[in-house]
């Protein structure tokens, strides 16, 4: 489900779909048992790494989903093209998560990159 990216200013965990969609509470919990593991403490998900129903605010995923990475300050990017969602809800959900330190959704990977390991 993830690898493990190490640059120079800090190693992060990447979710992409290759290993796998975040598709539950429980992948989130098992993530952050790799963060002691590999001595990474940053998170960076691809859109096609996220299940479908975390788009759609009323399945409750993207709730359950950020509660855990806020609750236990897991600092995330998403990369992902926000216009690209049909859900206006779910678009200024994105604005409000991008106001906070927590959660950021970045248009690439470089964006994404540099605001997990605070360079932009």
């Amino acid at each position: 489900m993830v690898q493990i990216i190490q640059t120079s200013q800090g190693n992060y965990l990447l979710c992409d779909p290759e290993h796998g969609q975040l598709s539950t509470e429980r992948d989130i919990v098992d993530l952050m048992g790799l963060f002691g593991e590999v001595g990474a403490n940053l998170l960076l998900i691809s859109k096609e790494a996220l299940h479908p129903d975390f788009f759609d605010l009323s399945t409750g995923l993207a709730g359950e989903i950020s509660l855990k990475l806020s609750t236990y300050r897991m600092k995330t990017a998403i990369v992902i093209d926000i216009e690209s969602i049909p859900s206006q809800r779910f678009r200024e959900w994105a604005g409000e998560c991008n106001r906070g330190r927590d959660i950021h959704f970045c248009d690439n990977l470089q964006d994404a990159e540099e605001w997990l390991l605070d360079l932009g």
